[in-house]
């Protein structure tokens, strides 16, 4: 029988919400489960206090909004693992978890289509302007079609920075699109990324190459700022970026800039580099930028996996038993 104490977290709230429902399943006869609404930011030395307090005798979390440093796993000596609810786990610190004896889990490939699907829609927005010419006519209620000529897909390049699940999703229907794919990715080699669907080229290759590059790439040290002022320089005039994969991977001031001087033909951006956003951030003024509110998971199917696998990982390893996707191993 489980301890009456032991019981697993969920962190939620009405704008980063978790199906409650699978989680509860999988946790049927193993703890009871109980939301905590963590905010989405770092917190302070007194608001960790806080929150240790109502995670207290926690052995598990699932992370949605919030983030793990190793000074709140300090005060909570009863946690045992972290599921992450995604595939990106930058708002863990893992290895202060594998030092404490606490396992991070994932969900990768969880939430492929719904991202995928979300990035094409955003491709076909900026090439299309379809925000533009959608807001005009309910503003205005005016026609005409001039002001929002746009651009096809069909006969395009597609440059991924990144390929995987994600990334592979997005190039079966570019492909179905018509459009010509090229992928820059460190961890694959040419051949895996050949079977993907795509051609293997170097970084500043696709930059020059690419009528529309789409970011697919995990927050790491090496991968911040990504995209800079040095990178936008060796674009095409007037490509398209995309990113539904974390904002620090774009320098959001140099990114503007391109905006601003028509470098850059047009961007959607469904991150940002602050989540929430400095609203003062120059992004916000740039012309032809679509911005869309981190919603690329945000399907009733994808949060109902991620919950799912999730909670499955955490009955797992409260129950002894290896999770199906560990990030850290102990």
């Amino acid at each position: 029988m489980p301890s009456k104490k032991r019981w697993v977290a969920v962190t939620s709230t009405s704008d980063l919400p978790v199906a409650m429902a699978p989680v509860k399943r999988a946790m049927t006869g193993v703890a009871p489960v109980r939301a905590v609404a963590l905010p989405f930011r770092p917190l302070d030395e007194a608001e960790e206090a806080a929150f240790a307090r109502k995670l207290k005798g926690a052995e598990g979390i699932l992370l949605r909004p919030g983030y793990i440093t190793a000074s709140l796993l300090d005060l909570l000596p009863d946690l045992r693992v972290v599921a992450v609810h995604g595939a990106g786990v930058d708002q863990v610190d893992v290895a202060a978890c594998t030092e404490r004896g606490v396992l991070v889990t994932n969900t990768p490939g969880a939430n492929a289509n719904a991202v995928a699907e979300l990035t094409l829609g955003l491709m076909l927005s900026a090439a299309r302007r379809i925000p533009q010419a959608a807001s005009r006519v309910g503003a205005e209620r005016v026609w005409g079609e001039a002001r929002h000529t746009g651009v096809e897909l069909k006969g395009k390049t597609l440059g991924l920075i990144g390929i995987g699940q994600v990334g592979s999703r997005l190039t079966e229907m570019a492909l179905a699109m018509g459009m010509r794919i090229l992928a820059h990715d460190p961890g694959l080699r040419s051949e895996e990324i050949k079977a993907r669907g795509a051609k293997p080229a170097r970084f500043d290759t696709l930059l020059g190459r690419a009528d529309f590059i789409s970011l697919h790439a995990p927050l790491t040290p090496k991968t911040h700022h990504l995209i800079d002022g040095r990178a936008i320089s060796k674009m095409k005039k007037g490509a398209f970026l995309i990113n539904a994969a974390r904002g620090p991977l774009v320098e959001e001031e140099a990114l503007a800039r391109a905006l601003g001087s028509g470098k850059i033909g047009g961007a959607a951006l469904d991150v940002l580099e602050g989540e929430p956003p400095d609203p003062e951030s120059a992004i916000f003024d740039a012309p032809n930028l679509i911005l869309t509110p981190h919603m690329a998971g945000s399907t009733q199917e994808c949060l109902e996996a991620i919950a799912a696998w999730a909670g499955e990982d955490i009955a797992r390893v409260l129950s002894g038993k290896k999770p199906k996707y560990p990030v850290n191993s102990l």
